[in-house]
């Protein structure tokens, strides 16, 4: 019997300035992962990313006939994010939200206790890199087996549980581009009228610990490469779709030659 299509959607709002708005590059990060990865792909259905700041009500119509919603937050987006999630909960509580990101606390101090308990319409919390995770998560939906599920923190009725954390990604074959696969590229011609910000990442990962910063997370591992190829192509494709403004995500660029 055919297996029905699973319905995705997934924010990341981005800051913007003089007009322009930065691609949902960690979302564009996971689709990429699960079309190359996935061996159920084919039954994927993906609507546009949420990219930038909308009214609640607009975004949650844009959300609302999806069966899984990912969130990647940060700072500057997490109180309405989670109030699109909430409003999707209460719409149907048979979504599975699912929130990742920089803002998501790690599990140390009960913090992502206390953050899943508090948001409660949560139903998985991502710790750190997020692609085999969440493939894990999609290929098993909805039948999903979280006990081991690596990189989560979730509630099992009233129970808190943790996952471990996986090692962090070091060899990245397997995590195509967004750019050069095309995740963004209906995004562009929907919104003819945006000018485009872009994060490039070269490498990912900090050799330090700095008690002030917190990059993603990444702090006190090893740093992983990407090709040079794959760089280099990056850059040409923000030359031929005029991408302006280019943010560098490396915690330290020029570390490797």
């Amino acid at each position: 019997m055919k297996q029905e299509n699973i319905k995705i959607g997934a924010t990341q709002i981005n800051n913007g300035f003089s007009g322009q708005y930065y691609l949902p590059y960690s979302i564009g990060l996971l689709y990429a992962f699960i079309k190359r990865n996935s061996n159920r792909s084919e039954i994927y259905e993906f609507n546009s990313i949420i990219y930038k700041r909308k009214p609640l009500d607009e975004s949650f119509e844009h959300l609302k006939d999806r069966d899984v919603v990912l969130f990647s937050i940060y700072v500057w987006n997490e109180q309405i994010s989670l109030s699109i999630a909430k409003k999707l909960k209460e719409y149907d509580p048979n979504k599975y939200i699912i929130f990742g990101g920089p803002s998501v606390p790690d599990n140390n101090f009960n913090k992502a206790e206390d953050y899943i308990r508090k948001n409660n319409f949560i139903d998985v919390l991502v710790h750190q890199e997020g692609e085999r995770t969440i493939l894990k998560l999609l290929d098993e939906f909805p039948n999903n087996d979280l006990a081991n599920t690596p990189n989560i923190s979730y509630l099992d009725k009233e129970t808190y549980c943790n996952v471990q954390n996986l090692p962090r990604l070091r060899d990245f074959e397997t995590v195509p581009s967004p750019y050069l696969t095309g995740i963004f590229d209906d995004l562009i011609l929907e919104n003819p009228e945006e000018k485009w910000l872009a994060s490039w990442e070269t490498n990912r990962g900090c050799p330090f610990s700095c008690t002030y910063c917190d990059w993603g997370s990444a702090t006190n591992s090893k740093v992983s490469r990407m090709h040079l190829d794959r760089v280099l192509d990056e850059l040409d494709w923000f030359s031929k779709n005029k991408v302006a403004f280019i943010f560098c995500c490396d915690a330290n660029f020029g570390m490797l030659p």
